[in-house]
């Protein structure tokens, strides 16, 4: 899959709480795609392909359980030579459109742990697709 990005990585949210003592580990990271009308944009033709909001709608409490991130990240991208609602796109493709948006988590949630526990916590994880 070809596609070329439209936008810089949004960070539409990223929420950061310390957990009690009750909150149980999780790692919900779920990319959503929706095709977006460019139909009265002068300045986008939908010929080469379509325009897609590419989204990681993350809520995660890793191990040890210390702490849980969450929010939304986006990107607008153009899929080269595809026209469909993205239901059919495979699992490899959707790995590529989303591993920029998880990174992002990645280093938002490695960034604020260096902080807040003056040592910093690797995420690794995919997307559940």
């Amino acid at each position: 899959m070809d596609f070329e990005k439209q936008t810089p990585v949004t960070v539409q949210s990223f929420h950061y709480d310390l957990t009690d003592e009750n909150a149980k580990a999780k790692g919900e990271v779920n990319p959503g795609i929706r095709k977006l009308d460019v139909s009265g944009d002068d300045e986008h033709s939908e010929e080469n392909g379509s325009y897609y909001d590419v989204a990681v709608f993350f809520d995660v409490i890793p191990e040890p359980v210390e702490f849980e991130v969450s929010g939304a990240i986006h990107q607008i991208v153009q899929i080269k030579d595809y026209h469909g609602d993205g239901s059919d796109i495979d699992n490899a493709d959707w790995q590529l459109l989303s591993r920029p948006l998880v990174e992002y988590i990645e280093t938002l949630t490695y960034e604020v742990t260096q902080v807040t526990f003056d040592k910093p916590v690797n995420l690794n994880f995919k997307a559940n697709f």
